[in-house]
């Protein structure tokens, strides 16, 4: 009975101890610092030194190489990343292991993704109101469903970091599309996508084993780097890989192949590579509007120099996506036609930067016509108080003081001439009297 409860105990301690290291390693796993390991082999029976030099993945700075386990490290400017490497003395049939302790920058930070849903929840709060809105509310949504997406497949992977950071290299140039969107008010004001249905591009895999015994297959098959996940109707089982070097995702299964077998795989890809028709009128709206605000300035010379070339490239691209192509030629020619609405878009950036100019020029104008008319009215009051203003005390007694006297002289002087005048009256009275005596 003793030996029955000790042994319940020491499985429950056991059960204990798996969960808790269990816990451990999944918090360990799971956006923790990362370990690269570096190992450096002497195949030889005599004592030697090897030279190790081992380039880093591109995304880490050099704040983010924490530990280098004695290495040195360094940055090479061609290849725009850090490398970390010296010389260890080897015993005969030795093997070292350095481990690289580096943090954890393939996440996408749950706070960053929150922070642009917030920035797209308040871009469509300015266009409420608008006929720009209902639309709006639909790139919301689907804005909101990529970035659900994303954080998604970064969960799934948590605990496997080599296929967490391929998602990353896929998705961070996505979120970042998006966050610019958010923030975009040429991108909330253009219209919306059709609804057409997609066409798709046919991606063939064939795999055969050339042994006449069972064989396992671990191949790559490169993808365009346009490729997503997300773009695959099915992906039969494959999984989409990223290559940092090569920059390009890739198709990998294991599989075991019977002697000579051959298997066949048809890929449906969504065509990514064609430019919506929509946004090629979104450009030409905004091209029409701003040149004819700008065609009667000074910068309509310039203005029309932008207009021709935008018209020129987006009638190529239009011309260019009539053409009936093999995948190759359809793929490439997408990508001189990206490069075509890339410039135009552009161009379109320019010339809606010289309207916002002449509008901040038209602004100060009005503005200096308007401080002009104040100070006018200013000069004008300025005379008018000089004119009008109210005296101080001693100066208005003063000024009573000076009129009082002054109507006094002139009541004297008034009282003055008319006495004499009543004077000489008398006298000619007197001497008409005189003369009638006579």
């Amino acid at each position: 009975m003793i030996f029955r409860m000790k042994t319940l105990l020491h499985k429950r301690v056991i059960l204990i101890v798996a969960f808790i290291i269990f816990v451990i390693g999944h918090t360990i796993n799971v956006y923790a610092d990362i370990i690269i390991n570096i190992l450096a082999v002497n195949g030889t029976n005599q004592t030697k030194e090897k030279k190790i030099s081992q380039y880093l993945p591109k995304e880490l700075t050099r704040d983010d190489i924490l530990d280098t386990a004695g290495l040195n490290v360094d940055y090479d400017v061609e290849k725009g990343a850090f490398y970390v490497y010296g010389t260890v003395r080897l015993g005969p049939k030795q093997t070292k292991t350095f481990k690289i302790r580096v943090r954890d920058v393939w996440k996408i930070n749950k706070k960053e993704i929150n922070d642009i849903k917030v920035q797209i929840e308040e871009s469509l709060k300015r266009i409420k109101g608008t006929k720009f809105y209902k639309v709006g509310q639909i790139k919301k949504e689907s804005m909101f469903h990529q970035l659900d997406y994303i954080l998604q497949e970064q969960e799934k992977y948590a605990d496997d970091i080599e296929k967490r950071i391929d998602n990353y290299r896929i998705y961070s140039k996505e979120v970042e599309r998006i966050r610019n969107n958010a923030l975009s008010v040429a991108y909330w004001r253009a219209k919306l996508p059709s609804k057409e249905k997609r066409k798709t591009i046919n991606f063939v895999v064939e795999i055969e084993n050339p042994y006449n015994v069972p064989y396992k297959i671990d191949k790559r098959y490169y993808l365009p780097s346009e490729v997503k996940p997300e773009h695959f109707i099915d992906t039969f089982g494959f999984d989409v890989r990223y290559d940092a070097k090569r920059g390009q995702p890739y198709l990998i299964k294991e599989e075991e192949l019977k002697p000579k077998e051959k298997k066949k795989y048809v890929f449906e890809i969504i065509d990514i590579w064609h430019i919506p028709q929509e946004s090629i009128e979104n450009l030409k709206d905004r091209t029409r509007y701003a040149y004819k605000l700008l065609e009667h300035t000074e910068y309509a010379d310039s203005a029309k120099y932008l207009v021709n070339d935008i018209k020129k490239n987006l009638e190529a691209i239009e011309k260019s996506q009539e053409k009936k192509r093999n995948v190759n030629e359809h793929i490439s020619a997408y990508r001189v036609n990206l490069k075509r609405f890339n410039r135009a878009k552009k161009d379109v950036e320019t010339l809606e930067s010289v309207l916002n100019a002449v509008r901040a020029e038209l602004e100060r104008s009005k503005l200096k016509n308007v401080l002009n008319r104040i100070r006018m009215f200013r000069g004008i009051a300025d005379v008018v108080r000089s004119v009008f203003k109210k005296p101080a005390e001693n100066t208005a007694w003063k000024l009573i003081t000076g009129i009082v006297i002054l109507v006094g002289v002139l009541t004297v002087i008034h009282f003055a001439i008319w006495a004499k005048r009543s004077k000489d009256v008398k006298i000619e009275d007197e001497e008409e009297e005189d003369e009638k005596e006579e």
